[in-house]
């Protein structure tokens, strides 16, 4: 019977095993990649950064993007990489403070096509639109969608094929990953349409379930001191992508943001 007491108050006083917090996400260029035998990008830098500073065990996933997006909704993975902001994410998620990165975002044209682009998504009317699953253009595109005629596709390849085929006026992507696609299919007579749609920050998106831990708060915590002190400015250099350095006035910059 002691045995078993003693045994107990040995079980009782080890250190409790930690949660892992699980990131998912999906192939975004310079952002998240897949790669052999783990992921690579940005969001590794800053995942495996934060993680190892904070001793959090974590682990990354790829996923296709509407399935990421379900399995944090669902309580299936934790945090989300990279997701825009909108009222319908914002029903699931919690957005972190700082963006993981910045994206400029475009409507794409044939080369040869003249077409009129005043920022009102309503003035878009009558034109075909494509859109890849699962992405959004912020709230003004989710608010004016119901007027517009939007095609659907899987991937942003899909899409450009589309276009370049005739079958689209114009294709919604960031810079970023339009360019990578493009190069990718070897399409150079499609261009960027004037003025760009919007800037967007690619947060991280906490799933509601984690407010009952403290492994994403803190995580949350240190994510903003990389944000603050440059640190991120720098990670995001070595990936070829430009974020706000560390003299950045925060409020103003992330009140401009959608």
């Amino acid at each position: 019977m002691m045995y078993g007491w003693l045994m107990l108050l040995a079980l009782l006083s080890l250190p409790l095993q930690a949660a892992t917090l699980r990131f998912v996400g999906t192939d975004f260029p310079g952002v998240l990649q897949a790669g052999s035998p783990r992921p690579y990008g940005l969001a590794v830098d800053v995942i495996n950064t934060v993680c190892q500073r904070e001793q959090l065990d974590c682990s990354i996933t790829l996923l296709p993007w509407p399935r990421a997006q379900s399995a944090v909704q669902h309580g299936q993975a934790d945090i989300l990489i990279g997701p825009y902001r909108n009222r319908e994410r914002a029903r699931f998620l919690q957005f972190s403070r700082y963006p993981l990165y910045v994206d400029t975002l475009h409507w794409y044209r044939l080369a040869n096509r003249q077409l009129a682009w005043n920022g009102d998504f309503a003035s878009l009317a009558g034109l075909r639109l494509g859109i890849t699953r699962g992405w959004t253009l912020g709230q003004g595109y989710e608010s004016a969608k119901p007027l517009l005629d939007v095609d659907i596709a899987d991937t942003l390849e899909q899409s450009m094929i589309k276009l370049q085929r005739h079958r689209l006026d114009l294709v919604a992507s960031n810079e970023r990953t339009a360019q990578s696609v493009l190069a990718r299919l070897g399409l150079n007579d499609i261009v960027p349409l004037l003025p760009a749609i919007s800037q967007q920050g690619g947060f991280f998106g906490y799933g509601l379930h984690l407010a009952r831990r403290d492994d994403g708060l803190r995580f949350e915590q240190a994510l903003s001191r990389l944000a603050e002190s440059g640190e991120l400015a720098r990670l995001s250099l070595r990936h070829g992508l430009a974020y706000p350095g560390k003299n950045t006035h925060w409020p103003d910059y992330l009140r401009q943001l959608p």
